[in-house]
């Protein structure tokens, strides 16, 4: 199967459902952001990017005229003036003028607070080849709070909830109002291959990462495949 998978995000073509249901716990784990999320370095995406910085994506999926409420964009009667929606704004023009290798995002249409976002996994990892879906839902509190970040596919990670649910640091105690979009993006995609297994939201998964390396590797490779065909 070829691993360049084309990726739809607005107008509805990424259909995506927003998981509200809370994680069974609250997340203790302290996965550390190893690298600085204002300055992202993930390795390379080779395959799975084109030119112009969207990976697996023909064209930007908007321009600045459809986010301020062009034809195709959001509805100009929508109250865009608030701190975080023009928060939100700034980091989605960020996001489409200097994409980050391997992950793309966007609000959904006409609702700028709800973001549906794809991460590929990083090359030469287990989880190369693997395209990932991801919901971010914002508040007005946005920045000065994070937002609420679930994958949508099925993973199989020591710090990824069955809900889909991160626990990340920068996503609960470490979260700074400097981190945008393309920031938590980029940290997901460092935790993929980078895990914290101490403070597991999946005891499995952990205790695979740990103890059984073949094995962790083995169910990776089958998220990976999954991911290829998954709606």
């Amino acid at each position: 199967m070829s691993r360049s998978v084309r990726v739809l995000l607005l107008g509805g073509l990424l259909s995506v459902k927003y998981n509200t249901r809370k994680p069974d716990r609250l997340c203790t784990c302290s996965a550390p952001l190893r690298s600085n999320p204002l300055r992202p370095s993930p390795p390379p995406i080779g395959t799975h990017q084109r030119e112009g910085g969207w990976p697996s994506i023909d064209r930007p999926i908007a321009d600045s005229r459809g986010i301020c409420g062009g034809a195709g964009g959001f509805d100009r009667r929508v109250n865009m003036s608030t701190p975080a929606r023009k928060r939100l704004m700034r980091d989605f023009k960020r996001l489409m003028q200097d994409p980050p290798a391997g992950i793309s995002g966007a609000p959904q249409d006409n609702n700028i607070m709800l973001w549906n976002a794809v991460i590929f996994g990083p090359d030469d990892t287990p989880w190369d080849g693997g395209t990932f879906k991801l919901t971010l839902q914002f508040t007005e509190d946005y920045p000065n709070k994070p937002p609420t970040v679930r994958f949508v596919s099925r993973m199989f990670h020591p710090n990824i909830y069955a809900d889909g649910s991160i626990c990340l640091d920068i996503l609960q105690n470490q979260w700074s109002p400097i981190y945008d979009v393309a920031a938590i993006l980029t940290s997901i995609q460092s935790l993929l291959c980078d895990p914290n297994p101490n403070s597991p939201a999946n005891s499995e998964a952990a205790r695979l990462f740990s103890e059984n390396k073949r094995e962790y590797n083995r169910k990776v490779r089958e998220i990976v495949e999954q991911s290829w065909t998954a709606d």
